[in-house]
């Protein structure tokens, strides 16, 4: 599920000068998926009733769920919601594993992805003035994309929308 890299080091030698040396470093990073963004959506139409009774126990008040497949959008009830134009470039950017590469233009804010993770990627508005970011994880099935803002923050949406993609996994998503 990984694939290994392999770069050059830079090793210290006595006096603190660098040298390189043909030592090589191993770096694990996430595997790009073949699948594409249509046989994904024709992979899953619809789903299980659970899910809905699901996130309004684990999510925040005040935060909805829309499901368009591939995808799952969540966001607060007033927050602009997520266009499918938007929704089908982050989920084949995130199929790459390019999402970082780019703004991610989502719920009518850009994003730059400041984490990456075997299956998450985390990002914040680029307007500082805004306390909000996203989060989109991928599962075998569905991509969760998820949307926080004040009074919520990361350290707190985070691990919540992270428990919610584990009781997903569970389900077969």
């Amino acid at each position: 599920e990984r694939l290994l890299l392999a770069r050059p080091c830079v090793l210290l030698m006595k006096r603190g000068r660098p040298r390189s040396t043909q030592l090589q470093c191993i770096e694990t990073i996430p595997q790009v998926n073949d699948t594409t963004f249509e046989e994904l959506k024709s992979q899953l139409l619809e789903l299980d009733q659970r899910i809905a009774v699901l996130g309004k126990k684990i999510l925040p008040k005040g935060y909805a769920m829309k499901f368009e497949s591939p995808y799952l959008a969540i966001s607060k009830i007033t927050d602009k919601k997520l266009s499918a134009d938007d929704a089908r470039v982050l989920v084949s950017t995130a199929l790459q594993g390019n999402v970082h590469r780019q703004y991610a233009q989502a719920f009518g804010g850009y994003y730059i992805v400041t984490t990456c993770r075997d299956r998450s990627f985390y990002g914040k508005n680029v307007d500082t003035s805004k306390k909000n970011g996203i989060v989109i994880i991928r599962l075998k099935r569905i991509f969760i994309i998820a949307r926080y803002d004040v009074p919520e923050t990361s350290f707190e949406f985070i691990p919540t929308l992270e428990l919610f993609a584990d009781k997903l996994a569970e389900f077969g998503y």
